[in-house]
């Protein structure tokens, strides 16, 4: 593989040399105090199995690089201190009573003594590494009962690994604490569109890269998210606020207010705080980094004003007695003062990005121009924790003027543009073909134009996917884009474009939604995935009714497809409906989250056999490995 990847450039070299000497020295010593405060038990470097796979759910031995060499030319000197200080593992004091477990997957669980057991705040990305977790403390410090869990937002690294929390030796009628609306919000994020936010996180998180100088190093927030089983469970009691702004609960004999923050870093989100530790949950309002108003693995576009409005809310309700902050990632803030400053300096990051942004949008400029106008302050800026280690000022900038105005950028040539690979043959011809496009871009790669080049690459590309030099020299000037980007996804883009470009595409087996995950869904839900599968052309002169029977889930339901829609009508059989399947659950999942086909003898079909063999056969395919860096083949001409 080394064959292909390439030293750091002269140019390289030089930005990210300039980076070295832009640090605060002074404010990263207090980062990596924090990073190392409260140490009860050393983590080493965790590898976690999962079953019947050759693959780990987890392994952080792969980066046993970053303990041991000096800062490389190949990646931005701020991104790899932040890379060492996400390596610091184990079992870290927070206050007499919370404790947190780090570097077991990309986010951090924390637990909280209750008076029959441990309460746990958020279970992880998957089952494996929840459980992992769980047996480190067990082993190490003292054995863990579970006696209630706490997911504090509906992002799938914190409540993924709950099925091994619940099933943990825990108490009886266990239960789990969610925000209001967390059920609905983690399945339209990571169910509906889950085929596709899974094979843009490969480059987010770049799970294919190797781990070494050249590679992945970090994602600002930890390393990566865990690839073990992924599970969810809808036996939850919603957190709702009453006449105060807070809503507080005894929880196992501990009292703990619970803060909304909505429509914020999540749709449903909510901190804690703990007043007889004087101790706050921040969740992910505050993560030590610029976070993102928009994630590249694709989400709705979060709400900065609402997220600086609740980050001052938690202030004013629990500042004047706060003496320590611990969120779901990187590691706790101690002391009243400080943790105040912390809070009110992460809070100024989201409000002054998007008033910056209406004040460029109030005076003409678009979408591709807002984001490389704003600056931050000194006295933003200056902070370590204020860095972009994982969202940046130019893609979040975009998401806020999409928020307040849409894609379009007011000039009506952009607004019904020609297809990309349409426009990279013009270009192409244009321009005089792909060889001479090709050795000018040469000679500006060997400038250091590396945006440049791969821009106009991407040209001949489009126009021409079996160009292999086009490629190669598009992958070159991304690799070099990588090394000096100072955000950890940013960086993993680059490195996962370059990868595809040189050796193809990854297979991926992982999938967005699995069985655990499914069994814990509402009928209505995993019916829906199959509606937007539908082909809407073929299925439009469809107009029949069907009802379908779950037998081992006891659960039926009647849907109507017309109109090229499929749509739930109601969860009981109709006798009108035109056809009638009953199957297990196993077969419904297999339908509606992949390709296999389905078998006559798997299912019993009542009623008309032919409209349940059309609606069959009008289903896409799904494509995990769906083209990103060569143009998707044209569904209508």
């Amino acid at each position: 593989m080394d064959i292909l990847r390439k030293q750091a450039t002269d140019k390289t070299k030089c930005i990210n040399e300039e980076a070295y000497k832009q640090i605060h020295w002074d404010k990263l010593a207090i980062e990596k105090e924090l990073s190392n405060k409260n140490q009860v038990v050393d983590g080493g470097l965790p590898k976690v199995n999962k079953e019947n796979s050759p693959i780990p759910a987890w392994n952080l031995q792969r980066y046993e690089f970053l303990l041991k060499d000096k800062t490389p030319d190949t990646v931005h000197p701020k991104l790899w201190e932040q890379g060492k200080m996400n390596i610091k593992t184990g079992l870290f004091k927070i206050t007499e009573n919370i404790y947190q477990v780090r570097g077991f997957d990309l986010a951090n669980m924390s637990l909280v003594r209750g008076k029959t057991g441990w309460i746990i705040i958020c279970c992880l990305t998957s089952e494996e590494t929840a459980v992992a977790a769980l047996d480190f403390v067990s082993d190490n410090f003292e054995p863990i009962k579970v006696s209630a869990i706490i997911i504090t937002h509906s992002h799938v690294d914190h409540y993924g690994g709950v099925q091994g929390v619940l099933n943990y030796n825990s108490t009886d009628n266990l239960k789990v604490y969610v925000p209001k609306g967390f059920s609905d919000a983690a399945i339209e994020e990571n169910a509906n569109a889950g085929v596709a936010m899974v094979r843009r996180s490969v480059y987010m998180y770049g799970e294919v890269l190797l781990r070494d100088k050249k590679g992945q190093i970090d994602c600002g927030i930890g390393k990566y998210a865990s690839i073990g089983t992924v599970t969810f469970s809808d036996q939850v009691e919603e957190i709702e606020l009453g006449a105060h702004k807070y809503a507080e609960k005894i929880i196992d004999g501990v009292v703990m207010q619970f803060h909304l923050s909505p429509n914020s870093e999540a749709p449903s989100e909510m901190n804690i705080y703990i007043p007889s530790e004087k101790s706050i949950c921040i969740a992910e309002m505050c993560t030590a980094t610029l976070h993102n108003i928009y994630t590249l693995r694709g989400a709705e576009v979060r709400d900065p004003v609402a997220w600086a409005d609740h980050i001052q809310e938690a202030i004013d309700l629990f500042g004047n007695d706060l003496t320590s902050l611990f969120s779901v990632h990187n590691w706790p803030r101690f002391g009243n003062e400080y943790c105040l400053d912390y809070m009110a300096k992460q809070r100024d990051l989201y409000q002054y990005m998007n008033d910056q942004t209406l004040r460029f949008i109030n005076k003409g400029y678009t979408i591709e121009e807002i984001g490389h106008m704003i600056q931050f302050p000194e006295s933003l800026k200056d902070e370590w924790f204020n860095s972009p280690f994982y969202g940046t000022v130019v893609h979040n900038v975009k998401a806020i003027y999409q928020k307040y105005m849409g894609w379009f950028n007011g000039n009506p040539i952009d607004l019904n543009k020609m297809l990309p690979q349409d426009t990279a043959k013009k270009y192409v011809k244009y321009m005089g073909g792909e060889d001479k496009i090709i050795c000018k871009a040469k000679k500006d790669y060997d400038a250091g134009e590396y945006q440049w080049v791969a821009q106009v690459m991407k040209q001949v590309i489009f126009a021409n996917p079996d160009n292999k030099d086009a490629k190669l020299l598009c992958a070159d000037a991304l690799e070099q884009l990588g090394y000096v980007a100072e955000s950890g996804p940013w960086r993993n883009t680059y490195l996962m474009g370059a990868y595809e470009l040189r050796y193809g595409k990854f297979p991926l087996s992982s999938t967005a939604i699995t069985t655990v995950a499914l069994d814990n869904m509402p009928l209505k839900d995993i019916l829906y995935l199959l509606s937007i599968r539908l082909d809407g052309i073929k299925a439009g002169d469809l107009d029949f009714k069907m009802n379908f029977t779950i037998s081992d889930r006891n659960e039926s339901a009647c849907m109507e497809i017309k109109r090229g829609i499929l749509r739930y009508l109601c969860d009981e059989a109709e006798s009108a409906a035109d056809v009638s399947v009953t199957m297990t659950k196993d077969i419904l999942y297999q339908l509606s989250t992949t390709n296999n086909h389905i078998k006559l003898s798997e299912v019993t079909v009542k009623g008309d056999l032919l409209k349940w063999q059309m609606f069959l056969s009008i289903h896409d395919d799904i494509d995990k490995t769906f083209n990103i860096m060569a143009p998707l083949p044209k569904e209508i001409e």
